[in-house]
């Protein structure tokens, strides 16, 4: 783990204007994510960090994402139950994600019957193509004979719901506001190779990704993070590379309609008022395309007095393609947008 780069986004995260730091939520998250990384390390990222992205818990997952086993189910499905094995639900060392047997099985059990319900959507075979890196030490299901992960199947899932409705072909520029680790740029960046993808966010999120996604694609051109105060200066470079990596008071050096898709998944809701007002105005500006949004129906920070899926100021000039509950978190809305 590359400390001094890590320094240095911690340094300049200091330097930004009040309305790119971290909220008072994530200010707390972020004092957690630099304990664990600091006693469980990068390698082990997948177990400790990603527990507060979307790798969810059992407790979570039987509150609100039990549609896919349901779903399954009901299609007389029971391959799951008697073919799920989770492979290395143990883990050792402080601030690291472990698991007792029983709930290793319903882990094991659930992921399958992720595995299965995204199948349906699956017309690229994408579950034949790609797989979970190993990079991090990720929690595996074994399951008819492969390897998968939740975060996998559900960053597969959010490919769909978002290509379903776009020629795929035309996301040339894409970008993320806030992206975890990266594990839905694996997945785009993987199927649409002549795609580039822009994470814009805050340390040590921009940090993890940073050193993730370098490791997943060693041989793509990569803009790094670097301070810089003006596009010009890292135009030719930032135009070159397939990944970017920024932070997030640097999307205002962004030139206008530069991306043809932006996204947005459990990041808004953890902002004040003010931000997420702000980050949507920079959407608008950005994007001469499309817009996906994925946040809480109803949010868990006081930061925003708990916004709802109706009060996000989505501008009126904004083609609403859908907007509706989530499939599989039901907690969740998700919507995309037709930004002219």
């Amino acid at each position: 783990m590359n400390k001094k780069i890590l320094k240095e986004m911690l340094i300049e995260m200091k330097k930004a204007p009040l309305i790119y730091c971290p909220s008072d939520f994530w200010r707390k998250l972020n004092k957690l994510h630099l304990t664990q990384l600091s006693y469980a390390g990068f390698e082990n990222f997948k177990r400790s960090v990603t527990s507060h992205y979307f790798n969810w818990k059992i407790l979570m997952i039987i509150r609100h994402q039990l549609s896919p086993i349901f779903s399954e189910l009901k299609r007389r499905n029971f391959a799951p139950i008697f073919k799920s094995h989770f492979i290395n639900p143990l883990s050792k060392g402080l601030y690291i994600t472990s698991f007792n047997r029983i709930s290793a099985f319903i882990y094991g059990l659930y992921v399958a019957f992720l595995k299965d319900y995204v199948s349906h959507k699956d017309k690229l075979k994408l579950f034949d193509r790609l797989k979970e890196p190993l990079i991090g030490n990720p929690f595996l299901v074994e399951y008819k004979n492969k390897y998968i992960s939740q975060d996998l199947c559900n960053s597969i899932h959010e490919f769909y719901s978002i290509s379903s409705k776009i020629n795929s072909q035309k996301l040339m520029h894409i970008a993320e506001l806030g992206a975890g680790y990266g594990r839905l740029a694996y997945v785009f960046l993987k199927t649409l190779p002549k795609a580039s993808y822009c994470i814009i966010d805050i340390p040590p999120a921009l940090f993890i990704s940073q050193e993730y996604l370098s490791k997943v694609f060693p041989k793509e051109k990569i803009f790094y993070f670097r301070p810089f105060s003006s596009f010009e200066e890292v135009r030719k470079e930032f135009d070159a590379a397939r990944i970017k990596f920024i932070m997030a008071h640097q999307i205002k050096y962004l030139p206008d309609k530069y991306f043809n898709l932006m996204l947005s998944i459990s990041t808004l809701h953890e902002m004040s008022r003010k931000q997420i007002k702000n980050y949507i105005l920079q959407v608008n500006r950005l994007t001469n395309g499309y817009f996906y949004n994925k946040q809480w129906r109803k949010s868990y920070a006081k930061d925003n007095s708990y916004i709802r899926e109706k009060e996000y100021p989505i501008p009126k000039s904004w083609l609403t393609i859908y907007q509706h509950r989530h499939a599989i978190q039901r907690l969740f809305f998700e919507a995309l947008y037709r930004i002219s």
